[in-house]
Formats: structure tokens, sequence, C-alpha cells
């Protein structure tokens, strides 16, 4: 049996022990976004103090972490909240819970497709402002530099 691929390890520790502050310093995450991913009901197992305040144990932190992979994907937060609903059900939900883990796999090829198409652009224009910045003359590429011919004025019927 091959092991899973895990770019992050799951915790099981419930031990709550981590502010927003300290979570926040963990994971590069704001306070904002961990608090808006709580307020949305996206962070199971979160614990507070009798203060009212939140309280992260390592499990909290791991579904954190997913809930913010899923969220940077584009996922909508009505999805993620489905997602982990259905997580929480058990394996009878595996099939659904694959299938939109699939879905998203795909939109996210096509984002990362044509932010590579992006790229190729910046990268010709990388060059070309490397060679206009040693030769200046000739900036085929700004549209100031073109005559402008003037349109005739076109009125609607």
């Amino acid at each position: 049996m091959i092991p899973p691929i895990r770019p992050f390890k799951p915790s099981y520790d419930r031990t709550p022990k981590y502010s927003v502050k300290e979570v926040s310093e963990m994971t590069g995450l704001s306070s904002y976004t961990i608090r808006y991913y709580d307020n949305a009901g996206l962070i199971p197992g979160l614990d507070r103090t009798e203060g009212n305040a939140r309280l992260f144990s390592d499990y909290a932190v791991s579904w954190l972490h997913l809930v913010h992979c899923l969220r940077t994907t584009g996922l909508p937060v009505e999805q993620v909240r489905h997602y982990i609903r259905l997580c929480q059900k058990g394996d009878s939900t595996i099939r659904e819970r694959g299938e939109m883990i699939f879905r998203q796999k795909k939109v996210l090829q096509q984002q990362i497709r044509e932010l590579q198409r992006q790229m190729e652009v910046l990268k010709y224009k990388e060059n070309y402002y490397k060679e206009k910045i040693r030769n200046p003359e000739n900036d085929y590429c700004n549209p100031r530099t073109h005559v402008i011919v003037q349109e005739p004025a076109v009125t609607p019927e």
C-alpha cells in the first residue's frame, strides 16, 4: 500500500493552547483571516476561554491549514463548509468529498495554465525592457510612440 502524500501533517491533539495571535505567527495567516474562517464556521474543534477568546489546538490548526488551502484554490466558503460537514459525517461521504477535491483540482489546473500564459507575457516584457534599458530607442511597444490616426467621428443612428 502506498502511503498518502501529506503536504502538512494533520494532528489529533485537541488540547487548547494557542491564541489567534500565536496561530497567526505559526501559519502566516492574518488574525483577521483566522477570525473570518472561525466566524464562517470553518474551523471544527475550536475552543474558547471563559472570556470568549479563541483557543486553538493542534487539531484546530490542522483544520485551519486545510480550510485555507481550499479557499485559496477558489472553493467558495459554503462549499468548504459543506466539505467539513461531510468530513464530520465520516467514511460514508468519502466519494462525495473526493469528487469535490477532483473538481477543485481541475479548477486549479486551469488557473495554473492561465498564470503560466501570463508569466510568458511578463517574461517577454522583462526581456524587452532589459533591451530597451540598454538601447532606449525605438520603443515599439509604447503606443505613445506610434503615429495616432484620428478616426472619423461616428454618431450612432
